[in-house]
Order: structure tokens, then C-alpha cells, then sequence
């Protein structure tokens, strides 16, 4: 059973504003009274205008300082995200944070490979940026550098890297020693 809260933040449509309400009280809330009241309780249960809702808790680290994080349970999984300290926390920032918690992400975008090893000298040669046959020592610098960029491990595309693991074989049997 989860726990419930205390403390609401509502949306007042009489007032066009939010209220924190402590039953049997209810308090104006802005966002410069907002971290006054952060600051004084634990967790809290948001409604926003929208109808969006999330349930933040105050969260105490080991080495003393307490961070806020908002929760929500969306298709029987519990999401938790970051919202900071009490004095950087807004209304809006919680607004937006509970619709986010329902609206699906922008997927991400198709990368498309930007490298193609053809077999040949030349094609060796433009993957790696060379006019001419490198040194061993350049080579090996400069496929040190191109794996840390292009590796899939770091946001790279695994087709890249195959072209550069390839025209890499090719080149070293050229390369002088």
C-alpha cells in the first residue's frame, strides 16, 4: 500500500493559483514561498492545473544534505526522477516534471553511418583523414583517436566502427615501420 502525504499542492481554480493544503488548512503557495514550505516538510502530493499529479519526498543523503525527488507510478511501474534542492525547486519546474512522467519522450533519431570502407587505398586512406601511407605511430594515433569518437560504447554507430576496425587493417599493411 503506498503512503500517502500530508500535504497537497493544488491547483485553485477560484484563485487562479496554487494552495498547499494541510487539512484542515489551505496556504497561498508561489514560487517565492514555494522553498520556505520545502524546507519544513517531507513529502507532498501534486495536482497541477493540467490534471497531471506527482508525489515528491524529501531524501536525506549520508553526508547530511537533503535532495528532492518526485515519484509516479505509470503502468503499474514506480518512475522516480530528480527535482534538486528546496531553493531551486519551482511550480513550474513541477509541472512540467508531471507531465513528463505521462507523455511519451521524442524518440531518439536515426543516425545513418557517415564512414564506408570500399576495399581500397583511397577509401582507407579518407577514413582516417591521410593525403598519403602514414607512419606506424601516426596510424595508431589516429585510430586511437577515431575508436574513442566513433565506438558504439560512447554514441557511436557499430557500422562506423567496422569500416574503421577495416580500413585500419587495410592501412597497416602498408604502413612503414
Amino acid at each position: 500500500m503506498p503512503k500517502g502525504t500530508e500535504y497537497k499542492i493544488t491547483w485553485s481554480q477560484a484563485r487562479q493559483a496554487y494552495e498547499l493544503d494541510h487539512t484542515p488548512f489551505v496556504f497561498p503557495l508561489n514560487d517565492a514561498s514555494l522553498p520556505s514550505w520545502l524546507k519544513q516538510i517531507d513529502a507532498f502530493h501534486l495536482e497541477t492545473r493540467a490534471g497531471h499529479s506527482l508525489t515528491a519526498r524529501k531524501e536525506t543523503k549520508k553526508r547530511g544534505s537533503a535532495y528532492w525527488y518526485a515519484y509516479k507510478r505509470v503502468d503499474g511501474k514506480l518512475h522516480k526522477k530528480y527535482l534538486g534542492d528546496a531553493d531551486k525547486i519551482t511550480l513550474t519546474q513541477l509541472e512540467t516534471l508531471a507531465r513528463s512522467f505521462v507523455e511519451a519522450p521524442d524518440p531518439e533519431p536515426v543516425k545513418l553511418p557517415t564512414l564506408k570502407f570500399t576495399d581500397s587505398l583511397p577509401s582507407a586512406l579518407t577514413i582516417f583523414g591521410f593525403p598519403a601511407i602514414p607512419t606506424k605511430a601516426t596510424l595508431i594515433t589516429k585510430y586511437r583517436a577515431l575508436v574513442k569518437q566513433h565506438h558504439p560504447d560512447k554514441g557511436g554507430l557499430h557500422l562506423n566502427m567496422v569500416a574503421i576496425n577495416l580500413a585500419y587493417d587495410y592501412l597497416k599493411r602498408y604502413v612503414s615501420r
